[in-house]
């Protein structure tokens, strides 16, 4: 194991190259029987569908309350989920595989690649506008000041009063312009912004050429192998069924998903799918360069705290404290979640399918890593 400051880089890892095909990492044999009924009880009493995998090396366990898709093979167990901001991840793996092309720069200002006079109704602070000057890496990281449209109750009364509605990445970002003033200077502060991922989705379009959902299927989708994901509304789904995710009793599967499906959120995917990717990803088996994953890492660190919690705010991944282990990975509006602990090879990836928090859900994440802990790789 290689150790760059906080971050540690495995030697070897099993995982998707770029390019190439990889084993299936399946093994459900590995994990005691008494485990595996555990495990199934810990997710029982929720309200609403709780998809769950677990997987240490090779042992691995997956899960739903719901009961399992009849699977074989390479096949997923679960249904699919929306992943919400679990997207953020691929958003930017995408945008960083188009810096190591040398087709845009992470110092390039907004202007560079987006319209001027969009870019300057974005960030309008004390009568000055910073839009332009916005750079491609604080969008990234989360410090571009820019209103998040998603935190504002105008936008999810839009949502809910026209369920139907189909929405545009200039419809987001009007939301963001009307929803709120900016947070603070560009680089003087951190505050997540869909917004900033909504540009971003922007940018890779404009310097591709390509609609984002073929851009995630050219460099990510395809390569690495994840048949069982797409972006919601923008390409056919895959044939495989969808759980429900609810805000609230809500049943969210009526409103059209273009809302949360441009940069920010989108992606439907299932639990395997994910834990390929992630592991794939910080396998080092996505970038050409080690530096390139580093630079996903690097960002603002959070105050101390305890239990499960966000310890670095990334550029699409962040840092998490779970069972006192460092976990790497992205959570969602819905409860998703992606993570890895590249220390332990535990990857746990899921959804709640509830927008609404659940103090069960820290305790099942935190019982999930403790329980993987107790298997051999």
């Amino acid at each position: 194991m290689a150790r760059d400051g906080n971050i540690h880089l495995l030697d070897s890892f099993e995982t998707v190259k770029i390019g190439e095909a990889r084993k299936d990492m399946k093994d459900y044999g590995k994990v005691p029987a008494a485990a595996r009924a555990g495990l199934d009880n810990l997710i029982a009493g929720l309200a609403n569908e709780c998809i769950l995998r677990i997987r240490r090396g090779t042992a691995c366990w997956e899960g739903s309350n719901r009961g399992c898709v009849a699977a074989t093979g390479r096949v997923p167990l679960t249904r699919a989920f929306r992943t919400a901001s679990v997207s953020k991840t691929f958003t930017a793996a995408l945008l960083l595989l188009l810096v190591e092309d040398g087709t845009l720069a992470l110092d390039a200002r907004l202007a560079s690649y987006l319209p001027d006079d969009l870019c300057r109704r974005l960030h309008i602070l004390e009568g000055i506008s910073y839009g332009p000057d916005i750079t491609v890496v604080q969008l990234l990281r989360h410090r571009s000041g820019i209103f998040d449209y998603a935190t504002s109750p105008q936008f999810f009364a839009h949502v809910a009063s026209a369920p139907a509605r189909r929405w545009s990445a200039l419809d987001l970002l009007n939301e963001a312009i009307e929803g709120g003033k900016p947070y603070f200077r560009p680089g003087a502060g951190l505050a997540y912004s869909d917004t900033g991922y909504v540009l971003l989705a922007m940018i890779i379009e404009a310097v591709t050429g390509k609609a984002l959902a073929a851009a995630y299927r050219e460099r990510l989708l395809v390569p690495l192998a994840l048949k069982h994901t797409y972006l919601e509304g923008r390409e056919p789904p895959v044939d495989w069924p969808v759980s429900q995710a609810f805000a609230g009793a809500v049943d969210t599967s009526v409103f059209d998903p273009s809302f949360d499906t441009f940069g920010g959120g989108g992606l439907v995917s299932t639990a395997a799918d994910l834990d390929r990717f992630i592991t794939s990803l910080l396998g080092g088996a996505v970038f050409a360069r080690p530096e390139t994953l580093r630079s996903m890492m690097e960002g603002t660190d959070a105050p101390a705290g305890s239990g499960t919690r966000k310890t670095r705010t990334g550029a699409g991944l962040s840092a998490f404290s779970i069972a006192d282990h460092l976990f790497w990975g992205h959570l969602g509006h819905w409860n998703s979640f992606m993570l890895h602990s590249m220390e332990e090879d535990i990857t746990i990836c899921g959804t709640f399918n509830q927008a609404e928090e659940d103090p069960r859900q820290k305790r099942i994440l935190e019982a999930a890593v403790t329980e993987a802990l107790g298997w051999n790789r």
